[in-house]
């Protein structure tokens, strides 16, 4: 199974800060999915862009749930659940036959610990159907809410089959002080990646150690960017990005 996480900053204007969808560039990688779901059964993400992280940071929700905070908590759900629509839509008049659905469903914190049921996901995926998940608000039995990543969620489908997972970016993957690209990184050879501003999931950083703790298990990670239909091809097949090692 091929898990691929488009990243928020690549299908939506982020860093713009506006509510909208980069349909154009939705639209070019489904035509590589199509490509793609000949040889591989697929698990999709996407991350949540401007209708996540504004509230999020807005309502101080990374810390958890304070008083007074339930608006945001709604704002944020709905928000994402906006987003994850937006992409679905696309995505089914491509030909992608995918089951929109929130993480806040299927997963929950408690103690710290991850728990999670992926039966009714898996009983759709036999029938043909892919899954389309996000980054989401999910419930924390400590912290009230959670703010779970769509960079972390492969860590919790490698009992399903997980073999492979590609990180979708704006950038050409891993880049250097130069900004060149890295073509192979280990845990040991991380470059200073900087400030990185508002992401409430870590950006880059929090991508590669979620990408760590995946290769650690065995899965195949590559942080490759999607400039052009075609790249998201490419990235699978080992040609383009930066493939992550142990």
């Amino acid at each position: 199974m091929l898990y691929i996480k488009l990243g928020g900053s690549l299908i939506t204007p982020k860093k713009e800060g506006i509510f909208s969808i980069k349909e154009s560039v939705v639209r070019s990688i489904s035509s590589d999915l199509r490509d793609l779901l000949r040889d591989h059964r697929l698990f999709l993400a996407h991350g949540a862009g401007p209708f996540g992280h504004i509230p999020v940071k807005k309502h101080g929700l990374s810390e958890g749930m304070k008083a007074g905070s339930e608006m945001g908590v709604s704002e944020t759900l709905v928000r994402m659940s906006e987003l994850n629509l937006l992409v679905s839509k696309i995505m089914l008049e491509e030909s992608i036959p995918v089951i929109p659905f929130p993480p806040r469903a299927v997963f929950r914190r408690s103690s710290g610990a991850m728990m999670y049921n992926l039966s009714v996901i898996e009983r759709f995926m036999r029938l043909g159907l892919i899954p389309l998940t996000h980054g989401d608000l999910i419930p924390d039995d400590e912290k009230g809410v959670y703010v779970l990543s769509a960079d972390e969620i492969p860590i919790y489908i490698t009992l399903i089959g997980l073999e492979k997972v590609i990180f979708l970016t704006d950038v050409p993957g891993v880049l250097d002080a130069e900004g060149n690209l890295i073509r192979e990184i280990g845990e040991g050879d991380v470059p200073d990646l900087g400030s990185e501003g508002s992401d409430v999931t870590g950006a880059m950083a929090g991508k590669l150690s979620a990408a760590f703790k995946l290769a650690n298990m065995g899965v195949e990670v590559r942080i490759a960017g999607y400039l052009s239909e075609g790249d998201l091809k490419r990235a699978a097949q080992g040609e383009w990005g930066t493939k992550v090692t142990v």
